[in-house]
């Protein structure tokens, strides 16, 4: 399972922290990292800062939108300590680590952490199914990058050692590539129906973004819905 969990860097400032994570994740078992229109890359400071996961580095993914590094995937967490007006379900590491592991079942699922300076954007929290949030005093909350990378990587591999995680029923999620086709699908129905208001179209889809991530329909559900909406057009 741990070869379909990939972890994500978006925009990521200092290669160094590249190399750091790229170093905490192999310590977790993880070795699948994709960098987000990174700002300096490749670079010897981040294969230095891997130290002996500098394998991890050099077989990084290079995409230039965070779409591209999870379209395939049917669970994506994304690691934020603020919700930036995007609702997302919030979930401790350890009840991240049970949905990335039990995603990890049946197809490919990511881990995502934003840019040091400013974290995840709205459009980023988007592809998100969940947000992922680290506990910290709330004397000082700033968390380094490798640090969120290590805390969250160590409960995915502790929880991948727990055999009960076999007991538990697996469903086969949508990827995030499809979700995006059935959200577009359902925008273009509801504003052909008349039932979006077009000064303010955006306000209506994130709300039911938010109605369906709750939801969290799997690929047989989601099908269905693409079926209503196929109706729906027929009618017209």
């Amino acid at each position: 399972m741990l070869d379909n969990i990939r972890v994500v860097l978006v925009k990521t400032f200092h290669p160094g922290n590249i190399g750091s994570a790229a170093r905490a994740m192999k310590t977790m078992g993880l070795n699948h990292l994709y960098l987000v229109d990174p700002i300096d890359f490749p670079s010897e400071e981040a294969t230095k800062m891997a130290m002996s996961a500098d394998d991890v580095v050099q077989q990084a993914t290079v995409v230039e939108s965070l779409y591209e590094a999870v379209k395939d995937c049917s669970v994506v967490v994304a690691s934020t300590a603020r919700s930036r007006g995007y609702d997302l379900p919030i979930l401790t590491p350890e009840q991240s680590a049970e949905k990335l592991n039990n995603g990890a079942k049946t197809g490919k699922v990511a881990l995502v952490f934003g840019p040091e300076r400013m974290g995840l954007s709205n459009d980023d929290l988007a592809l998100a199914k969940y947000r992922a949030t680290i506990p910290t005093s709330p004397d000082y909350s700033s968390l380094n990058i490798a640090a969120a990378v290590q805390t969250l990587c160590y409960e995915v591999y502790k929880q991948h050692q727990d055999t009960n995680l076999d007991e538990q029923e697996i469903r086969e999620l949508p990827t995030a590539e499809a979700l995006e086709k059935f959200y577009q699908h359902l925008e273009d129905t509801l504003d052909e129906t008349g039932f979006i208001i077009k000064n303010h179209p955006g306000e209506v889809m994130q709300k039911l973004r938010h109605l369906f991530a709750r939801a969290e329909p799997d690929s047989t559900e989601l099908n269905i819905l693409r079926g209503i909406l196929a109706s729906i057009h027929r009618k017209q």
